[in-house]
């Protein structure tokens, strides 16, 4: 018996709206959501953290005393209601629907004495569970080591709701309003930020316009002046080849623009000149355009003048020197139909101004990065990222958010705002528009590409990779990623903020490791840093710089410190500790152990403790050993840490569940090495009573309860992708409620080693699912476990037909073989007979049914319709042909057979729709029905 209830997230969830959801979450170009307010790396999903919080709050009928003395299927239709419920919060844009929001909140209220919880987040991030347990109505708190994570959950808990229903006091929309009707929600906030923006882009071109020239089109474009939407340059180096002179020729990646616009480079040998014409059309060699100067990867280019091959060597030696240049290459304009490709000539080129008086963002870009930095090419602090015009502009976009304060100040008086009033809502206005200008500088930099459609922004990944041919956007025009774009980004996003949140949520600059910051009987839901993932808190200088030069001073509690802290930030990085790794997963497990112990005295006994982890593939795999010393201590995934932290700080695990965050989860990312899963963990205190027990009887246990608990995951539809981390949770349950589990040896048994033998009963559970199928299927599994659609002995094959009750011909006229010299090879779906009918079939099997079914669906992509079709057709059977395609996708898996795990995946992950479908179907004769 447990002290407490259980709750949904313990039990069941809805995962396959969850996971679409959070993949349309994560989309970019989805239309106004919070994380247009400002960029963060590894943004939680906001339906994930909705749908977490609540199956935290409520309990499962299982266990809920209105429910627990009724009928599983009772229970059933009653926890099918909550999924409905979560269903609802998984619509998209749900700011816009708030009586989505107050029904889940009623439904939570039942479950906690009508009152919730107040959430505390202790390493916040991007702020997605604090922003969703707001809207849910908690008094959510949200702390972070990093400041620019608290001035977000700043933005998002604090100042948003602050002006919940406020009215806009810019003269312009004073005129208008008439009444206060209307402006529900930020709509007043967001609309004065877009009025002081306005202003201030205003401002800037009277200063610096001059900068951002108009270009004239040529007379076969219409002629007359066109606004730049970017222009586009190269970096230089001074030439290694005796021919050149020491000339500085241009590293251009590509010479490539568009679909059908390239750059023809115009070389004079003689003179040791060069210049770009640019030309539209197809090109007789796209390939040749495409590398440009380029030769190969890293640092290695071709003098434009000789053809001969520059040292990589020498570049990055002359960047260290600080000697390489840049030119421009082409201009992208606005014309007149359209965007149009113009080469740089006299009359366009830009001029760049002189910047030695001029403040530089201060502090340094990190030596190494997995992913790549320009530290090795010579750009090694933040200032250096700039072109001159960009730096004066951003420079003076800067200055004049400052300024725009005293303009919000005496508008607000106007506006009938008191002294304390007026002083918060200038702060709070000018805080947006310099959330406005980060993105503006995350667009306007060095480090910029250019797609062939539009400018990208610096940190398309977790790193500052070196570039050698970059976008410079017009940062005062009306198109790209400019001033103008990104404050109404930046407003849009403010308009989805504010909801439900309480006037007491907070965000506080704390170090997770010290505690609760004072709170009391909390809900605790955290996404705690990877282990040894990219620093955040180095990444985040490139902002932070930028954000204490312009807010600083209305912020002292956020930027009290010149860059941002990083030596107690809780990531695995050698670096940090002399190169030492030891010291560095040391840091790493102790601080975790210290804020997993501190927060498990500060927790409402009522609820689990959530937390998810970033879960890559290749955290599954061992990892090599690493010397230390005269021994060698093994190489500890993050994975393994954090469950360590976890259970050495008294917590038990009773529910894991693979969440998959990328739009793209559903087939691209199987078989690399992308970040696939977020995985959710719940978490309950563990008894101090509680006891030991040896390896022996942890395995028994394993034994008698996984198969039932896989049984039920299967039966929930988690699909085979996830199904080996959905696994763990049963699993740890058992591990994490002992004190501890004795090796023969005496010793504690590891993370590690219960990790492994949770996956050995996974794998002997999924081969004892075998029994169902028929002979010609636990022959074509072993062969397909060895051969997978390769070919193989015949010999070899026929033997093994003996040891499963078949033969080769049996198979062949089973039609799921093919035999022809000596040789034998499973058919692969799309070799079946498209003409197939089980109802006909004289020897039908599982695994032919398996693979039409997979036919149908993926290899065909006939949709769910004509799937259930044929499900329909198969009756009972179908089930175990579910069965099969897990067991098809863990052999793949192992093998590293990517495309054909897609389709099992995919059969899997549709199956609840296709058999919904199924249902429907009515047989149009009895003979569909009678061979089942």
């Amino acid at each position: 018996m447990t002290s407490y209830r259980k709750k949904l997230i313990e039990v069941a969830l809805p995962l396959p709206e969850i996971n679409d959801a959070s993949a349309y979450d994560k989309m970019p170009g989805i239309g106004p959501h919070p994380k247009g307010i400002h960029h963060w790396w590894a943004r939680l999903p906001l339906p994930t953290a909705r749908a977490v919080l609540f199956a935290s709050v409520v309990t499962d009928p299982s266990d809920d005393p209105a429910w627990k003395d009724k009928s599983e299927e009772e229970q059933n239709v009653q926890r099918e209601q909550l999924f409905d419920i979560i269903r609802k919060m998984m619509q998209k844009k749900l700011h816009e629907h708030p009586e989505v929001y107050a029904e889940a909140r009623a439904e939570m209220l039942k479950h906690c004495n009508g009152s919730l919880p107040p959430l505390f987040d202790p390493f916040a991030g991007g702020g997605s569970i604090p922003l969703e347990a707001s809207r849910l109505g908690f008094e959510a708190h949200a702390g972070d080591l990093n400041p620019v994570a608290v001035l977000l959950n700043k933005c998002n808990l604090e100042i948003a709701p602050r002006w919940a229903g406020h009215p806009p006091i810019n003269p312009e929309s004073r005129k208008k309003i008439g009444n206060n009707a209307g402006w529900k929600g930020t709509r007043g906030l967001a609309e004065d930020v877009r009025y002081y923006g306005r202003l201030i882009r205003k401002k800037t071109i009277a200063k610096i316009g001059h900068l951002y020239p108009t270009v004239t089109l040529p007379k076969e474009q219409g002629g007359g002046e066109a606004e730049v939407i970017t222009w586009l340059w190269s970096r230089t180096v001074a030439s290694d080849n005796a021919a050149a002179k020491g000339k500085h020729v241009p590293l251009i990646a590509t010479y490539r623009l568009s679909k059908n616009a390239w750059i023809e480079p115009i070389v004079d040998k003689v003179s040791g000149t060069y210049r770009f014409n640019v030309k539209t059309g197809t090109p007789k060699d796209w390939d040749a355009i495409s590398m440009g100067t380029k030769l190969g990867r890293g640092a290695k280019f071709k003098c434009i003048l000789t053809g001969e091959p520059i040292s990589d060597k020498h570049i990055k030696s002359e960047g260290k020197a600080k000697r390489l240049g840049i030119i421009p290459i082409a201009i992208v304009a606005k014309g007149k139909k359209g965007r149009i490709f113009l080469p740089v000539n006299n009359k366009n080129n830009p001029v760049m101004p002189d910047i030695d008086e001029l403040w530089h963002p201060y502090g340094d870009i990190p030596e190494r990065l997995t992913g790549g930095t320009c530290y090795g090419y010579g750009l090694t602090r933040w200032g250096e990222i700039f072109t001159p015009r960009q730096l004066k502009s951003l420079v003076t976009l800067s200055d004049l958010v400052q300024e725009a304060y005293a303009d919000v100040e005496k508008d607000a008086e106007k506006g009938g705002l008191n002294t304390d009033e007026r002083r918060n809502y200038a702060i709070d206005v000018i805080t947006f528009l310099s959330l406005a200008l980060d993105r503006a500088v995350s667009f306007n930099n060095s480090l910029c590409r250019w797609n062939g459609n539009q400018t990208v922004f610096v940190f398309t990944k977790q790193a500052i990779p070196m570039l050698w041919d970059f976008s410079e956007p017009n940062l005062l025009g009306k198109k790209a990623v400019c001033w103008y774009t990104s404050v109404n980004i930046t407003a849009d996003a403010l308009e989805t903020i504010a909801s439900n949140a309480d006037k007491s949520c907070s965000a506080e600059q704390i170090d997770a490791a010290m505690g609760s910051n004072g709170l009391e009987e909390l809900l605790v839901s955290t996404d705690p840093p990877y282990y040894d993932n990219i620093s955040y808190a180095t990444l985040s200088d490139f902002f932070y710089v930028w954000l204490r030069r312009t807010i600083g001073l209305h912020h002292p509690d956020v930027f009290g410190t010149m860059l941002v802290p990083k030596i107690e930030e809780l990531t695995a990085s050698p670096e940090r500790f002399g190169g030492d790794k030891t010291k560095a997963k040391d840091h790493f497990e102790t601080g975790f152990q210290k804020t997993f112990t501190a927060l498990r005295e500060k927790m409402d006994a009522r609820f689990p403790l959530t937390l998810y982890y970033a879960f890559r593939q290749d955290d599954e795999q061992s990892g090599v050993n690493e010397t230390k010393g005269n021994g060698t201590i093994s190489k500890t995934t993050g994975w393994e840490t954090l469950l360590e932290a976890l259970i050495s700080s008294g917590f038990r695990i009773t529910a894991t569940w693979p969440v998959r965050a990328s739009f793209r989860w559903r087939m691209v990312s199987l078989g690399t090495n992308a970040l696939a899963s977020y995985i959710v963990l719940a978490c309950r205190p563990r008894s101090a009573e509680a006891p030991q027990t040896g390896r022996r009887e942890f395995f028994s246990e394993l034994r008698r309860t996984l198969p039932p608990a896989l049984r039920h995951l299967q039966q929930g539809n988690v699909v085979p992708v996830d199904f080996a981390q959905a696994a763990i949770g049963p699993g740890m349950a058992i591990y994490s409620k002992y004190s501890r589990i004795l090796e023969p040896s005496g010793e504690a048994m590891t993370v590690r080693t219960a990790l492994g033998l949770i996956n050995q009963m996974l794998t002997e559970v999924l081969s004892e699912q075998e029994d169902e199928f028929d002979n010609d299927t636990r022959w074509a599994l072993a062969w397909f476990e060895q051969k997978g659609f390769d070919e193989g002995d015949f010999g070899e094959a026929e033997v093994l037909s003996k040891a499963k009750v078949t033969s080769v011909s049996a198979m062949v006229q089973a039609g799921i073989l093919s035999s022809r010299g000596g040789t034998v090879r499973l058919l692969r779906p799309n070799e079946l007979s498209t003409n197939w009918d089980p109802a006909t079939d004289s020897r039908p099997t599982v695994w032919e049914m398996t693979h039409h079914l997979v036919r149908i669906y993926h290899v065909e992509q006939k949709g769910e319709m004509a799937t259930a079709e044929l499900l329909r057709k198969l009756g009972s059977a179908g089930e175990v042909a579910r069965d099969l395609a897990y067991r098809l996708f863990s052999i793949c898996e192992k093998k590293r057979l990517s495309q054909e795990a897609q389709g099992y995946n995919a059969l899997v992950l549709a199956w609840p729709e296709i058999a919904r479908l199924a249902q429907e179907i009515r047989p149009s004769t009895p003979e569909q029905t009678k061979w089942i």
